[in-house]
């Protein structure tokens, strides 16, 4: 997709030469799953808290380092925590505490049976 200055970003592929397309079916990873629910949920028809459009603008202006770095799933996540951030639902340290809290709580877990 072209911008308005007629030229492409850096996140639009289509046409580009890159060589054969991997035929490989992989499987969702449990947390791929989580994050396509999230997204699913924050943008429903009820909540509308999160557009779909809303998270593709997100990855779409993270910069070429950033975006080639992060996986499909990983720049979706990204994308709406930002986005959730930007819109005041949530803060990045009520976010970070949570995080901390969580993998706290995770990392007591005796995986033994």
């Amino acid at each position: 997709m072209q911008n308005d200055k007629g030229t492409k970003g850096y996140h639009d592929v289509g046409g580009d030469a890159a060589g054969d397309i991997p035929m490989v079916e992989l499987p969702w990873l449990h947390w791929e799953k989580q994050v396509e629910a999230i997204r699913g949920l924050l943008g429903d028809g009820t909540r509308r808290i999160v557009s779909l459009d809303e998270v593709r603008r997100g990855f779409e202006s993270f910069g070429l380092d950033k975006y080639n770095t992060l996986s499909f799933y990983r720049r979706r996540l990204e994308a709406m925590t930002d986005i959730l951030i930007e819109k005041g639902i949530v803060t990045r340290a009520e976010l970070d505490a949570a995080i901390k809290d969580t993998t706290a709580r995770w990392s007591t877990l005796d995986d033994t049976p």
